[in-house]
């Protein structure tokens, strides 16, 4: 059960933290307060949740005892209530050093999280981004949009939360609060502090109010920091270059998209994805990038999709998936192997059929069907003189897409939906004839299915309760298109 937030003195000055808990105790389920409603910024809830689960263990094995390192829970982001969204983005950017990474304005609706605010109000809601690439995060949501002064606060109270704040330049911060009137709770003090192995180091700490009364710790750490385990902040990397290959493979060459981070990257398992059909790897195109921040990213095509070569007659499911665990082999240690939507049934077969080289599995959108479905399952329609398979391709893709992908992005799904031409149909023929229930269950990978909202909703939970100690996870905010959902960075 999610916990209702406490109230407090001013309802538009409450801290939620969007947090993911992976415990796979019946105890726990995974729990994320998310502070507005807007498809256009899917794609950074799809990038948290996916490294959360990849980084932390999150389809590891259950246990009935406490969670381990790998584990653990992590506070991803803090969203602050504010009361006047510009006069928090000068605060958080000119005095803090922020950078305005992501602005989104919707609507208060009957879906939005209990607040003061009248439905139909504007809802405004910025992400400001520290100098780390993956951690400080804050987020800014103006509900309703008022513009009433909280009264700050003189003293600390039970429900209080501080928001930490690391720098290295605490005096400069120091100055500019104090040339904005900033209310000063503690001024700058140098003082001792002893880290989790027992070694000292001196750090300077600084407490003051934003504008909305949330406590802030800027804390600057000095001398001896660095061997107590204190990573100083840094920036971050340059973005990873995706790079396009071909590798030979049962039906011929086979084409990868690959990227990694820099050679200085602690790395984390390779991620592989695999793509619905009849679309190609370039589905992820938009996510590559962010994935390979700690990590080798691989995005194959299917053979006969994308630019593979393809097969003469229709493969199997079992084919498809050993032709793409040749691709996989290359890795030389497990992999974590998300598929989405017809990739998650190949990735699950090949899961059960090459388990030493999965790490852990994803599933996006299961396409679990019964005997029946499946014997009406079409793959593509027919090519048309006049083309009108083309503009039906077209309205159907526009009658799902999410307010978040770009027209463009919309007119390249079309496109390569064609470009498989016979072997458009081959995948969907394979997956019409295959009873996957069996396979299912011989799975012996940690499993994470995740449903969004669309076609496979039901599908996709019956498939949790077939494979064994599977785990799901509901993101009804999500839905067709949502790799590309737009994110401007």
């Amino acid at each position: 059960m999610i916990p209702t937030p406490p109230t407090r003195r001013n309802s538009y000055a409450t801290v939620y933290l969007e947090y993911l808990d992976i415990d796979r105790n019946a105890r726990h389920s995974v729990r994320v307060f998310v502070a507005q409603r807007s498809v256009g910024s899917m794609k950074l809830t799809v990038l948290s949740a996916l490294c959360a689960w990849f980084l932390l263990g999150a389809v590891g094995t259950a246990s009935e005892s406490a969670p381990s390192d790998e584990n653990a829970s992590v506070v991803r982001r803090t969203t602050l209530i504010v009361h006047d969204l510009d006069a928090s983005i000068r605060f958080y950017r000119d005095v803090l050093g922020f950078e305005l990474w992501l602005e989104n304005n919707g609507k208060v609706t009957g879906d939005s999280l209990p607040s003061d605010a009248a439905l139909g109000a504007t809802s405004r809601f910025v992400i400001m981004k520290g100098k780390d690439p993956w951690i400080g995060m804050v987020g800014l949501l103006e509900y309703g949009g008022p513009k009433q002064l909280p009264k700050t606060p003189k003293r600390l109270v039970p429900g209080d939360a501080i928001l930490m704040i690391e720098t290295a330049e605490i005096d400069a911060i120091y100055q500019r609060m104090q040339r904005v009137g900033t209310p000063i709770l503690k001024h700058p003090k140098t003082q001792t502090v002893t880290g989790a192995n027992g070694t000292r180091w001196d750090a300077k700490f600084l407490f003051a109010w934003d504008p909305d009364g949330h406590l802030l710790e800027i804390n600057q750490p000095g001398i001896g920091a660095r061997a107590a385990g204190v990573v100083p902040v840094k920036t971050a990397a340059a973005p990873a270059v995706v790079r396009r290959e071909f590798q030979d493979g049962i039906y011929g060459q086979l084409h990868v998209r690959r990227i990694e981070p820099s050679p200085s990257t602690e790395r984390h398992a390779p991620i592989y994805l695999l793509h619905q059909t009849p679309l190609s790897g370039r589905m992820f195109s938009e996510v590559l990038p962010e994935l390979a921040r700690d990590r080798v990213v691989v995005a194959p095509d299917t053979p006969g999709y994308g630019e593979s070569a393809g097969p003469r007659s229709a493969p199997t499911i079992e084919q498809y998936a050993d032709a793409l665990y040749e691709v996989i082999a290359r890795a030389g240690e497990p992999v974590d192997l998300v598929g989405y939507h017809t990739g998650a049934m190949l990735a699950a077969v090949l899961a059960a059929r090459h388990p030493r080289a999965v790490r852990r599995l994803v599933l996006i959108s299961m396409p679990l069907f019964d005997a029946e479905r499946r014997r009406g399952l079409r793959a593509t329609a027919p090519l048309e003189i006049d083309g009108t398979h083309l503009t039906n391709d077209w309205k159907s893709t526009m009658s799902v897409r999410p307010d978040g992908q770009s027209l463009e992005l919309a007119a390249r799904l079309v496109a390569e939906k064609q470009r498989a031409g016979s072997n458009a149909a081959f995948a969907m023929a394979a997956l019409a004839a295959f009873d996957a229930e069996p396979t299912l269950r011989s799975i012996r990978v940690p499993t994470t299915l995740i449903r969004p909202r669309d076609g496979l909703w039901d599908n996709t939970a019956a498939a949790a309760k077939i494979i064994p100690g599977a785990r799901l996870v509901d993101m009804p905010h999500w839905t067709y298109g949502f790799f590309d959902a737009a994110l401007q960075v």
